[in-house]
C-alpha cells in the first residue's frame, strides 16, 4: 500500500508508525464536531429567555433534530463509496455554516431550523469514525473508540468557560460566530491530513473485499438474527435518557442556570468539571474494558452513573460539593458511549462495520433522541429533580438489559501492549 495514502491495518499488538497520527486526527475531528453541540447548549437558557419559549418547545426542537440526524446515521452503509476524510471534512465545514446562520436568528423558529440543519450535517462522525477506527485498529477497539469518544468530550470541555465568557460580555450570538471558526479550520485539516482507509484504496485487498460485500439489507438481517447485538442496541437506546453526550449536555446547563440559580460564569465552571470527568472516564473505562472485559465495566458505569444523577439534583450549600458530584457523574455517564460501542462491535464482528455502526447509531442515537423531548416535558410538569431521577432509572434498566449471558462479553487476550 502507498503509505502516503493509507496506514496498514494493525498486524501486531503494538502501535505502528503513523497510528497515533490517525487516532489524533479522528479525535480532533470529533472534538471540532462537539464544539457545535456544546456551544449551542450554553445558548439555550438565553434563547429561551429572549424568544420566550418553554422547555418543552426546546426539547421538541432538540428531539426532532436528534431523531432525524440520528436516523441519517443509518445511511452510513449507503455512503460506502465516499471516504471517511471526505465525509468528516464536509461535516465540519457544514457545521461552521449552520452555526453562523444560527447566530443571526431573528426568531426561535429560525434558530430551530438552523439547529435542525446542523443535525443533518452531524451524522457521519459516529458511524463513519467508529467504523474507520475499527478497520484500522481491530485489536484495540476499546482503546481507540474510547479516545474517539474522548475527542468529542475534549471538544465539549474546551467550550464552556470561553463561551460563557463571550456570552457574558458580548452575547450569545457573538459566541456562536466565534465557535464557527475552529469548525471551519477542522474541516480543512481533516480533508488535507486524514489518510484513506484500506477499503478506499483502489487495488488493495480490503478494497476488493469491500466491493464484493453486499449493501445494507444483509447487515440489517445479520443484526436482527443476533440477539446480543439487538439487546446492546436496545440498552443503548434506553440509556440515551442519561447519556453524557446527549441529554446531560443539553439540560445540565439549563438546570444549573434556571434550577440551581447559579451565575453564568459559575454554570460554565461546573459544566466544565462535568465534561472534565467525561474526558477522564472513557479513557480509563476503555483501557479497563480491553483488559478485564466490557460487561463488568459497563454495568458498573451504569449503576454508578445512576447514583450520581440522583445526587446531582440535591441541594448543596457549596458549589464545590456540587462540582465534585458533577465530576463523578461526568466520569461515569460519559463512559457509557465507548463501552456500549465496543460491546456492539464485539457482537457483530468485523464485517461491514460502517453499515452495522450506521444501524446502531440510527437506532440508539436517532430513536434515543426522543428522550430529549420527554425530558423537556418532564421538567415543565414535574421539575428538574424528577427528570434526573428518570434519567438515572434508564441507566439502571440498561445495566439489567446487558447482564444476560447471551450478550457477548469481550474476553481480553493474555497480554496487550
Amino acid at each position: 500500500m502507498n503509505r502516503g495514502d493509507v496506514t496498514d491495518v494493525n498486524t501486531t499488538e503494538g502501535w505502528r508508525r503513523g497510528d497515533r497520527k490517525i487516532l489524533g486526527l479522528l479525535t480532533f475531528s470529533h472534538a471540532v464536531q462537539h464544539f457545535y453541540g456544546a456551544g449551542l447548549a450554553l445558548t439555550y437558557p438565553f434563547v429561551i429567555s429572549q424568544f420566550h419559549v418553554s422547555y418543552s418547545s426546546l426539547g421538541f426542537v432538540l428531539a426532532i433534530s436528534g431523531v432525524v440526524g440520528g436516523l441519517l446515521q443509518g445511511a452510513a452503509g449507503l455512503a460506502r463509496k465516499y471516504s471517511a476524510r471526505s465525509l468528516l471534512s464536509a461535516q465540519n465545514l457544514s457545521l461552521a455554516v449552520a452555526t453562523v446562520l444560527g447566530a443571526i436568528s431573528p426568531s426561535f423558529a429560525f434558530y430551530g431550523i438552523m439547529r435542525f440543519i446542523g443535525s443533518l450535517a452531524l451524522w457521519p462522525q459516529h458511524p463513519v469514525g467508529s467504523a474507520y477506527l475499527s478497520e484500522m485498529f481491530p485489536k484495540k477497539k476499546g482503546t481507540v473508540l474510547s479516545w474517539h469518544t474522548t475527542g468529542g468530550t475534549i471538544g465539549t470541555l474546551l467550550i464552556p468557560i470561553a463561551t460563557t465568557s463571550i456570552i457574558a460580555n458580548y452575547g450569545w450570538r457573538t459566541a456562536l460566530v466565534a465557535l464557527s471558526i475552529p469548525m471551519a479550520i477542522g474541516g480543512f485539516i481533516v480533508i488535507g491530513k486524514l489518510p484513506l482507509e484500506p477499503s478506499h484504496v483502489k487495488g488493495s485487498a480490503a478494497h476488493v473485499q469491500a466491493m464484493r460485500t453486499p449493501d445494507g439489507p444483509s447487515v440489517g438481517t445479520l443484526i436482527r438474527r443476533n440477539k446480543s447485538a439487538m439487546m446492546v442496541i436496545a440498552a443503548s437506546t434506553m440509556a440515551a435518557a442519561g447519556r453524557g453526550l446527549g441529554v446531560l449536555s443539553a439540560f445540565v446547563p439549563i438546570y444549573l442556570k434556571n434550577g440551581a440559580h447559579l451565575s453564568t460564569v459559575t454554570v460554565g465552571l461546573v459544566y466544565t468539571v462535568l465534561v472534565a470527568g467525561g474526558v477522564v472516564g472513557p479513557l480509563i473505562a476503555g483501557w479497563l474494558s480491553d483488559r478485564i472485559g466490557r460487561k463488568g465495566v459497563l454495568i458498573s458505569a451504569y449503576l454508578g452513573g445512576a447514583v450520581a444523577m440522583v445526587l446531582f439534583v440535591q441541594k448543596y450549600s457549596s458549589v464545590w460539593v456540587l462540582s465534585a458530584v458533577s465530576l463523578v457523574m461526568g466520569v461515569l455517564a460519559y463512559s457509557e458511549s465507548p463501552l456500549i460501542q465496543s460491546l456492539f462491535s464485539d457482537s457483530i464482528g468485523p464485517s461491514q462495520a460502517r453499515a452495522a455502526f450506521g444501524i446502531f447509531f440510527a437506532i440508539a442515537y436517532g430513536v434515543g433522541a426522543l428522550w430529549l423531548a420527554l425530558v423537556g416535558v418532564i421538567i415543565d410538569r414535574y421539575g428538574f429533580q424528577t427528570a434526573f431521577y428518570v434519567m438515572a432509572g434508564s441507566f439502571v434498566l440498561s445495566a439489567f438489559m446487558i447482564a444476560p449471558k447471551f450478550v457477548i462479553a469481550h474476553r481480553p487476550p493474555a497480554t496487550i501492549d
